[in-house]
């Protein structure tokens, strides 16, 4: 069952990211799934498949699938930030950035306590973290770290600026 779809453009062609999701071998957990298609652009050409990320029931699962769409990497580009949410009272998941104009996964992150969303100024992630000190409770960080990060190529992502504020 397809669970969500977001559209993108890119410099090679129109592209669909696609959410889904089909119940696994025990009833009480779900399989989900991301899927990646691109269409080059000419009236005859077919949609192509680009990327696939599975989470099985058994070994990755996950509570949903989550996309956002924007240029990351600062080609001029459509990507995609997906979100795989793994639960936990830290909204704990992991982030994957994909180029779709390549097909090409360029971030990969494990997170919890942390939000990513796309920067536009400069372009590339704002990672918004908590910081704890010792003794803190997992409700009350004691600040917030806000580190804007833009891609220098392959999976490789540089500190373009860092800030920590008291929570």
């Amino acid at each position: 069952m397809v669970t969500g779809t977001w559209y993108a453009r890119t410099s090679a062609g129109d592209a669909i990211v696609v959410a889904w999701q089909r119940r696994g071998a025990d009833p009480f957990r779900t399989e989900r799934g991301i899927a990646v298609w691109l269409h080059g652009g000419d009236p005859g050409s077919p949609w192509r498949p680009i990327d696939a990320v599975g989470f099985p029931a058994n070994r990755d699962p996950v509570f949903g699938l989550t996309a956002v769409i924007g240029d990351v990497t600062g080609d001029a580009s459509d990507d995609a930030l997906v979100f795989a949410e793994t639960g936990g009272s830290g909204g704990c998941g992991v982030y994957l950035a994909i180029d779709l104009a390549d097909g090409a996964r360029v971030f990969d992150r494990s997170v919890c306590d942390t939000r990513i969303v796309p920067s536009t100024d400069p372009v590339g992630l704002i990672l918004t973290e908590s910081v704890y000190a010792r003794g803190d409770p997992h409700c009350c960080p004691s600040a917030m770290r806000r580190s804007v990060l833009t891609y220098a190529g392959g999976d490789r992502w540089t500190t373009s600026s860092r800030t920590t504020t008291p929570a």
